[in-house]
């Protein structure tokens, strides 16, 4: 087994590539993605590189759209074109995270409260079990002032919010959205899906009082360890419902 995780000879660059493509239209359909945020996966040739899409709407990336980005998240062959200002967000956690096979950025919405309320994201719900306790919120004042633009545009600022997620699954990102990791793409999807429904459940239970019964640290273990293991399952239906949604 690879340091850079056990799907590292389970899959060639080809398949991560198509998989990627349909991870930007699932997260798109599942409304997680809009016309913003962006998706990526380490290179099994060159573990120090990644793919991602050039710049644009997660909803019509396409395999001719993929492109792959060196250690620096510049691109490993130069051309002339648009691409993702934050893309140094997806760089930054690969360098600091042999375990991490993916990563997504997203503005999901509801999770956005927790990273300015002062209120901790948990996992509330059984599907959410991989958040293992309090999700950690980066704040970019820390690392770029009070006079910062919140976007991820160097790496030196996607450094930091490495080093705020430390060894956690997701990072709220203070105003902005949150960035989620995992050891292959179908996890990825699965993971920032649940975070989404599960900063709903959180919002709509305080609603009824504090208090909240959230998931204790022996079945955050048990039930994310189950749940890693059924990630096929929601991935083909969200894939299908996504390849359905975009067909002509």
């Amino acid at each position: 087994m690879s340091q850079y995780g056990m799907e590292t000879f389970a899959q060639s660059d080809d398949v991560r590539k198509q998989q990627l493509v349909d991870a930007n239209r699932i997260l798109a359909h599942q409304n997680i993605l809009d016309g913003f945020g962006h998706v990526s996966v380490r290179s099994v040739q060159n573990p120090l590189h990644f793919f991602q899409a050039r710049s644009r709407a997660p909803a019509l990336v396409d395999l001719d759209d993929i492109r792959e980005f060196d250690e620096n998240s510049e691109l490993f062959e130069s051309r002339d074109e648009a691409l993702y200002g934050e893309r140094f967000i997806h760089g930054e956690m690969y360098r600091a995270r042999p375990d991490v096979q993916a990563v997504v950025h997203s503005h999901s919405f509801a999770a956005i409260p927790f990273g300015v309320a002062g209120i901790p994201l948990r996992p509330l719900c059984h599907q959410a079990a991989f958040l293992r306790g309090q999700v950690p919120v980066f704040e970019i004042r820390d690392a770029a002032g009070a006079d910062n633009s919140m976007l991820i545009t160097n790496c030196n600022l996607g450094a930091a919010v490495a080093a705020a997620m430390a060894s956690a699954p997701a990072v709220l990102m203070r105003g902005h959205g949150n960035t989620v990791v995992a050891a292959n793409l179908k996890q990825l999807v699965y993971r920032a899906i649940y975070t989404e429904i599960n900063a709903r459940l959180v919002l709509e239970s305080l609603r009824l009082g504090t208090g909240l019964n959230y998931l204790n640290e022996y079945e955050t273990a048990n039930m994310a360890d189950i749940a890693d293991r059924a990630v096929d399952r929601p991935w083909e239906i969200w894939r299908r419902a996504a390849m359905t949604s975009s067909a002509p």
